[in-house]
């Protein structure tokens, strides 16, 4: 199976963003092949674009292909095989294997794996570097946009590998370019975990799209509300960093593409606009490019003052109609920790849920503190309700907190229970 990088491969068409182009030739059905990627057509290329290579062959290798690469023996500027060596790509399979093995980069085109709060502290380090001619607040203003990419990077951006370096953890990646002649930074944040689709619906109700998911996570108090430790628990904290983040960049006159799965959403200075590509990508791509100016001047601290205010105001909004549309149950309160006992469950339900149904409410169940309900309880308390409501259930129940058993129950009772 060889792999060809195209001629030129950017995310850019004639000045235009074009991601399909480049995410076409990555095949994610690919396991257990001998692949050659084959760079000797390409004579032009973006750095960010041509790092997303290197996520992508530690995922080939996870799927236990063995992966070569062909390279021409160049030094034209913009060649492919250039920049992949500018990079020091080539290392990628030492720095997957062992801790504190960097790529060899170039200064002022680095790449950087991202695996634990290290990482993250010198990868923003370098960002700091590059930015050090200009005003302070600017550079942290900046570098709480990049703190809370990487940060959700490392939340929804775990994986680990599974046939090569069994149980390892595959490192997200960071690449940046320091354009001095234009003064512009662009740099790409890249991971091949479970994206942000599935990533919040393990806490929010099922989304129609990746675009959807994508354009919820950048609503007040979404990002940062998962547990740290573990990006496969259940909702810990609220927050609003991917907020106040989208929101800074368009203060910046800055431009943010995140794609995830086959969603992409463009967060620029005029406005956010969203589709489905036609390719994907297994995971979260964030792609940033920011002009400096050097005589901007910016207050984070009235930035953040200003966007949280804003993210209060939504927020309450939010709560009123949700309080209003919505019936909570807390499934601790009313049945115990061991909510096991099928009469009750069907008492709550004739006498409580179905008339909430009927009323056009969301049904949020809470199993905060649930330590055990069997399938015979939950199909009692749920079945009814997802037959009546049919597809319409997946976006009108709601189910949260609940331990891992739990919720792969409650799955199946949907799975049993409506036709689709």
């Amino acid at each position: 199976m060889t792999i060809t990088i195209p001629k030129y491969f950017g995310f850019k068409d004639q000045g235009v963003f074009d991601f399909d182009k480049a995410l076409s030739i990555f095949d994610w059905s690919l396991a257990n092949k001998k692949v050659m990627v084959d760079f000797r057509e390409c004579t032009t290329a973006n750095y960010q674009a041509l790092a997303l290579l290197v996520p992508y062959v530690w995922k080939l290798k996870s799927n236990g292909c063995q992966v070569h690469f062909e390279l021409n023996e160049t030094a034209a500027e913009q060649d492919g095989s250039r920049i992949w060596r500018m990079m020091g790509a080539g290392s990628l399979f030492e720095v997957a294997a062992q801790d504190n093995h960097l790529f060899p980069s170039h200064k002022y085109k680095p790449l950087l794996p991202v695996k634990s709060g290290t990482d993250l502290k010198r990868a923003i380090g370098i960002a700091e570097e590059f930015l050090k001619p200009f005003n302070v607040e600017y550079i942290n203003t900046l570098r709480y946009v990049l703190s809370e990419l990487l940060y959700n990077t490392t939340e929804h951006g775990i994986s680990f590998f599974e046939g090569w370096q069994a149980g390892r953890q595959v490192p997200s990646i960071i690449q940046f370019g320091w354009y001095e002649k234009r003064k512009e930074i662009q740099f790409v944040i890249a991971d091949v975990g479970v994206g942000i689709k599935r990533h919040l619906q393990q806490t929010y109700p099922a989304f129609d799209s990746h675009e959807d998911a994508i354009r919820y996570s950048i609503r007040p108090q979404v990002s940062g509300t998962f547990a740290v430790s573990d990006a496969y628990a259940a909702k810990n904290n609220a927050g609003i960093g991917l907020f106040i983040s989208s929101n800074i960049i368009r203060r910046l006159k800055a431009d943010m593409h995140i794609i995830s799965g086959d969603g992409l959403l463009h967060i620029s200075p005029r406005d956010i606009t969203g589709k489905t590509l036609n390719y994907r990508w297994d995971g979260t791509v964030v792609v940033v490019g920011v002009k400096i100016e050097s005589l901007a001047t910016f207050n984070l601290h009235s930035l953040m003052q200003e966007f949280r205010d804003q993210a209060a105001r939504e927020m309450g909004k939010a709560t009123e109609k949700e309080l209003d549309d919505q019936f909570y149950v807390s499934v601790h309160n009313y049945f115990g920790p061991n909510a096991e006992v099928k009469d009750e469950a069907i008492r709550f339900r004739d006498k409580r849920l179905i008339p909430a149904v009927e009323a056009g409410k969301v049904l949020k169940f809470d199993f905060e503190g649930v330590r055990s309900a069997p399938h015979s309880f939950l199909s009692a308390l749920l079945a009814t309700p997802i037959k009546l409501l049919g597809p319409k259930a997946y976006k009108r129940i709601k189910i949260i907190n609940a331990l891992p058993e739990i919720r792969e129950t409650v799955d199946f009772i949907f799975d049993e229970n409506i036709d689709i």
